[in-house]
């Protein structure tokens, strides 16, 4: 009998891995399927548009945006006028934006993170997730969740940190890709695929901004997983990759139009977005 549980065990196990390796499927082709430089006096920036193709009626379309500026103050964050939402585009007109992304969106929980935008403190509470930090001189840090002490906000302002953000998690670090989380908000499952959005930084003034369609038929199915996310930001040379906030916020904005084609026609409303400006 105990043998027989053995082995009803151990062919369960094997069907449970078979079913899980099953579910991470590799796009069967990756194509570059455009690629657009769009050169302003002070700014420049390069999008590529990708195809990743699963099968004939599943394909998962992303944008990478290599952006070069000339100062480390052309990158910057604004705040919706609504604190219940806004969208993108029209935060990012009101603003003078010329390429925006959604931002992490600050007021999902309003008794917990660091909210530091544009140099000014405006939240300090005690956060159990990964933080970026953006220096005055343009530079990306990363914060693990665990590492950092309650008042790391105050610390960062006094040190003359222009943004701060929590969401995550943390993508790259050092050049080199890190160990998810097993337990986080969202899911680091290498099953879990999703639009996303995603901000890293190669060099000074060089940042790149991803943004993954997802849940969108006949033009991006599959959605993007955390890892894949991972992947595309070292392949374009980030040194910091940060996670933001993803899902149906997922939008990419250049000169007031919009670039992805995001979950649904209309944009969804969102707290913040970070920016590049001339």
């Amino acid at each position: 009998m105990k043998k027989t549980i053995c082995l009803a065990l151990a062919l369960l196990m094997i069907a449970v891995c078979a079913v899980s390796l099953a579910a991470v499927k590799d796009p069967k082709e990756k194509t570059l399927e455009a690629s657009n430089t769009y050169e302003y006096e002070t700014l420049k920036i390069q999008i590529d548009q990708w195809c990743y193709t699963f099968s004939k009626k599943e394909s998962m379309r992303f944008f990478v945006a290599h952006v070069y500026t000339s100062s480390p103050d052309q990158l910057m964050t604004a705040f919706a006028e609504n604190k219940y939402g806004e969208a993108t585009s029209a935060i990012a007109q009101r603003s003078g934006a010329v390429l925006a992304v959604n931002g992490d969106y600050y007021n999902y929980k309003e008794d917990s993170g660091v909210v530091l935008r544009n140099g000014e403190l405006y939240r300090d509470k005690k956060a159990g997730r990964d933080l970026l930090v953006i220096d005055k001189d343009g530079s990306f840090h990363v914060l693990l969740r665990g590492t950092y002490p309650a008042g790391i906000g105050q610390q960062c302002a006094d040190e003359g940190a222009q943004q701060v953000f929590t969401f995550g998690p943390a993508l790259i670090d050092g050049g080199e890709i890190l160990t998810l989380p097993e337990t986080y908000a969202p899911s680091t499952k290498d099953t879990q695929r999703e639009p996303r959005t995603a901000i890293g930084q190669v060099e000074e003034n060089h940042y790149v901004v991803l943004v993954a369609d997802g849940r969108r038929e006949g033009w991006s199915e599959k959605g993007m997983t955390m890892q894949e996310m991972q992947v595309v930001m070292h392949e374009a040379g980030c040194r910091v990759a940060y996670n933001l906030d993803g899902g149906g916020s997922t939008t990419m904005v250049l000169e007031g139009e919009r670039v992805n084609r995001g979950t649904a026609a209309r944009e969804r409303d969102v707290s913040d977005i970070v920016y590049f400006t001339e």
